[in-house]
């Protein structure tokens, strides 16, 4: 499926933090007394905070992970909701081949090389691919998917350490790191944090519009 329609009403003023997910959401913004407006993410790297004033409406279509998307038409067309399906149905792009790449980087615990090998392809070579579509590195979407399986880990309240195994990393000083990197805080203060670990888990990288895949049951 190209997109996860998704909707949001701010009822009071609101500082929300977005979680890195590895897809671009296209938005309907509608706020009281000015014109609607389309809005496009960016494959985030990190947490980005966005302020919400109280009345604000929005209509979000999440493209899946990978998907590529003339922006410019999107811009210049009218923002309702009607024409911007319409416009995400006829100018989304979506390679299957892409997709399944990026999903056995975001889902496994292979290096980008050993991934490159096993669909026949150089490093180098699956590298340009990803730059001709504009997409970020291979790396980008290896190291968010990790990061992202791991976070929906937390709640199963086995040992850090345990974790930082079960998904790959040296120790748990290294999970630790890419947690500060990817999520802006370290495992065991996300831990805590229900609300980012729901963001964390809606669909995207790794748990695409189906139930998520993951290790969790051999932790338990």
């Amino acid at each position: 499926m190209l997109y996860h329609r998704w909707e949001y009403s701010v009822t009071a003023d609101e500082t929300s933090i977005i979680q890195p997910d590895g897809c671009r959401d296209v938005i309907l913004v509608s706020r009281p007394n000015e014109p609607d407006e389309i809005r496009i993410t960016n494959w985030d790297s990190q947490p980005q905070a966005v302020r919400l004033l109280k009345g604000t409406k929005m209509v979000g279509y999440r493209l899946s992970p990978g998907t590529t998307i003339a922006t410019t038409v999107l811009m210049n067309n009218d923002p309702n909701t009607f024409v911007l399906e319409g416009m995400i149905e006829s100018e989304g792009t979506q390679s299957l081949e892409i997709f399944e790449l990026i999903e056995t980087l975001a889902q496994s615990n292979l290096t980008v090389q050993q991934v490159a090998r096993q669909s026949g392809r150089t490093v180098r070579t699956l590298q340009r691919q990803f730059r001709d579509l504009s997409l970020p590195s291979p790396d980008y979407w290896r190291l968010l998917g990790r990061a992202r399986r791991a976070a929906k880990a937390l709640p199963c309240r086995v040992p850090l350490v345990e974790i930082a195994h079960e998904y790959g990393y040296s120790d748990q000083a290294h999970m630790t790191r890419e947690f500060v990197r990817w999520f802006g805080n370290t495992p065991s203060r996300l831990r805590q944090d229900k609300v980012s670990i729901v963001e964390i888990s809606q669909p995207g990288l790794g748990n695409w519009l189906k139930e998520s895949r993951s290790e969790v049951s051999n932790l338990l």
